[in-house]
């Protein structure tokens, strides 16, 4: 006759609730061997391991359990809770189906069901299960607030937020529920809404939950980059050792380009944890940014040593590579990331743009979509409905994206709408307008909304960086340039210019002021020697702002014509148009100016990095966009001198050219 495990169970059950695990756990063992058939004694084992996460030892205290009572969907259900928390879902699943069959009503077994789908990926699924414990027990918020995170995993937004707020209104006084809220909002694309949501949960339970990561999260996504820096930087205060949110406050610290910042707060999460990939990683785009792709790749390859599968890293690899002009080595580094996250839209976004350089026009442009999902995206939705392509609404407001390059460049296709029997509007950046007004008289150009009654039901909008995949993905069928023009008057304006028989070359050299996008893309000043030297030559400095610091430090300064302050004041490249219809030739890197220069129809050679951005090709001297410009390409990075020498050389033969023509003509 076995001894009776009671006093025993007793004295081990107190020690559980006075926190003591295992010395409770100790006693259960000591209750099992007294009483091997004890359902009891098992049964408390198995919770009490399960609560130490022990576990695989649960598991097989919760198995001999069910062994003794097969018929206990309460057996079958611990099983199944020992089994899912060993990372074993699929048996989990099992079990818990098991259960709910022999306890149709046993509520408990479809929440833990949906649980196990969760773990498994299976969302839809898991939603259903979740959905029919709310059927059985309505007051089971558990499940409602599973729900609500697989419907937002399913990109059922609203669906996800009603159960969010049903939560809220239940449990007011839990921030936890206005966090997840928030961060749906901030997938959903609301930065607005979620950084109100951070701040009613901060407010909800001051001192129970912070709030400070998302609500930096929303200020990032948003782009007020000071303000998130000063979010995350209270919650590294409030969480030192939280690697996490340093990792997050380097990233917000490089788009400032405070990059020796950011590397600081990467180098003090790794000193926390120096197998940390994130800390790498953004370590890596730090020093990539700074100019040092060697450094950047040796952090970028160890950020990958311990997380193969980090899709991030595996396409800033990707790039950097591209910056050491090891193209070889590019793309198999793109699909490398891409296969450990199919969806992931960096992983989607880099490959496409590296499909577009390759001329694989339909698959790039279908991938190149995937930019709306990127953090921060390059452009924010329209609070109307997006154009699909094919029906015909009442009117169109097409959204300028990205640079001003990018707008320029994709602007030509904005014309091949009018005509359709509805208004079109380009929805640009105030300083675009009046350039763009010249683009097609049925085309209205505008900065706002406000002339428009949103309220529309037929009213549609589409980003213009979607007209290639909508309308024409073949750039050599788009409108050919010129698209765009110069105003008369202003032509005339700089009429003064051509005085005498120089010939006369526009340049600029410097690009965006983001260093961690102009990689490699901007030249010094210096570099453009070559053509300073040659006679009879007069070079203009088209550069405004950033870069014409330059202009002082370099020896041919006195034979550059340096253009007034107020020029481009009224209006972005109006007087950049006009004075380019009285130049021979435009010089410069890969800026605005290039297009602007080939949206005009001018003359221009634009001085390329070893492996340049996608517009531009992965090889060749001519460019498919703009068919008035020559590309030069450095042999290896950062030579830029021989890309200068070459484009000496090319406006030697322009030169020689014109004064063959000229004489033949005497």
């Amino acid at each position: 006759m076995s001894a009776d495990p009671r006093p025993v169970l007793a004295e081990a059950a107190a020690l559980l609730r006075a926190g003591q695990l295992d010395p409770a756990i100790d006693g259960f063992r000591r209750a099992v061997a007294l009483a091997p058939n004890a359902p009891d004694a098992h049964r408390m084992l198995a919770m009490a391991l399960l609560q130490a996460g022990r576990a695989k030892e649960g598991v097989q205290s919760a198995r001999a359990l069910a062994q003794l009572t097969p018929s206990d969907p309460h057996a079958l259900l611990l099983l199944g809770m020992g089994l899912l928390a060993s990372g074993q879902a699929e048996k989990a699943l099992g079990q818990f189906d098991k259960a709910a069959q022999r306890a149709p009503g046993f509520a408990e077994a479809q929440f833990q069901a949906g649980n196990a789908l969760s773990s498994l990926g299976r969302f839809k699924e898991a939603a259903a299960r979740y959905s029919r414990a709310l059927e059985l027990d309505p007051r089971a918020i558990e499940a409602l607030a599973n729900r609500a995170v697989a419907l937002s995993r399913l990109k059922l937004h609203d669906e996800a937020l009603a159960d969010f707020d049903r939560l809220i209104a239940i449990q007011p006084w839990m921030p936890l529920h206005l966090v997840n809220k928030g961060g749906l909002l901030l997938e959903r694309g609301d930065a607005a809404g979620a950084a109100a949501a951070a701040a009613q949960a901060r407010s909800a339970a001051p001192g129970k939950v912070d709030a400070r990561p998302q609500l930096a999260q929303a200020r990032f996504v948003a782009l007020d980059f000071e303000a998130a820096r000063a979010a995350a930087a209270q919650a590294v205060d409030a969480a030192p050792v939280r690697t996490d949110l340093r990792v997050f406050l380097a990233q917000i610290l490089r788009r400032m380009e405070q990059f020796d910042a950011a590397i600081a707060q990467c180098d003090a999460a790794l000193k926390l944890d120096a197998r940390l990939a994130p800390a790498l990683f953004e370590r890596g785009e730090a020093l990539r940014a700074k100019g040092d792709a060697a450094a950047a790749l040796a952090d970028l390859d160890a950020a990958l040593a311990l997380a193969p599968r980090f899709v991030e890293a595996g396409v800033a690899r990707g790039y950097v590579l591209a910056d050491l002009g090891r193209i070889g080595e590019v793309r198999p580094a793109l699909e490398r990331a891409l296969r450990n996250g199919p969806d992931h839209p960096d992983a989607v976004f880099h490959l496409a743009m590296d499909d577009l350089a390759l001329g694989r026009w339909a698959k790039g442009w279908t991938g190149y979509e995937a930019r709306a999902r990127i953090i921060p995206p390059t452009y924010n939705p329209l609070a109307f409905t997006r154009w699909d392509g094919r029906e015909t609404p009442r009117a169109l407001v097409v959204q300028g994206e990205q640079g001003l390059g990018d707008a320029i460049q994709f602007a030509r296709l904005v014309p091949l709408l009018a005509g359709r029997g509805y208004p079109v509007y380009l929805l640009v950046r105030p300083p675009l307008v009046p350039l763009f007004r010249s683009l097609h008289p049925e085309v209205t150009v505008i900065s706002d909304l406000s002339g428009l009654d949103v309220s529309d039901a037929g009213l549609r909008w589409v980003p213009l960086g979607s007209l290639p995949l909508l309308l024409e993905a073949d750039p050599a069928q788009w409108p050919a340039a010129p698209y765009l023009s110069a105003e008369p008057e202003r032509v005339r304006q700089w009429r003064h210019v051509r005085e005498g028989e120089e010939f006369i070359i526009g340049i600029t050299w410097q690009g965006s002021t983001r260093r961690d996008l102009d990689v490699g893309r901007s030249a010094p000043l210096a570099a453009f020697a070559p053509l300073a030297a040659l006679p009879g030559v007069k070079l203009v400095a088209i550069q405004r702002n950033a870069g014409t610091e330059q202009i002082d430090g370099v020896p041919f300064r006195a034979r550059l014509l340096r253009l007034d302050e107020d020029f481009d004041a009224d209006g972005a490249f109006l007087d950049t148009a006009a004075l380019l219809q009285h130049l021979d030739l435009v010089v410069t890197t890969d800026t605005s100016m290039a297009h602007v220069t080939g949206a005009l129809g001018r003359p221009g050679i634009v001085a390329l990095r070893a492996i340049p951005d996608w517009r531009w090709g992965r090889e060749g001297g001519d460019s498919v966009f703009y068919r008035s410009l020559a590309l030069v390409r450095q042999a290896r990075p950062g030579d830029w001198d021989g890309v200068f020498e070459t484009i000496a050389e090319m406006v030697r033969r322009r030169m020689a050219a014109r004064a063959s023509a000229a004489g033949d003509t005497e």
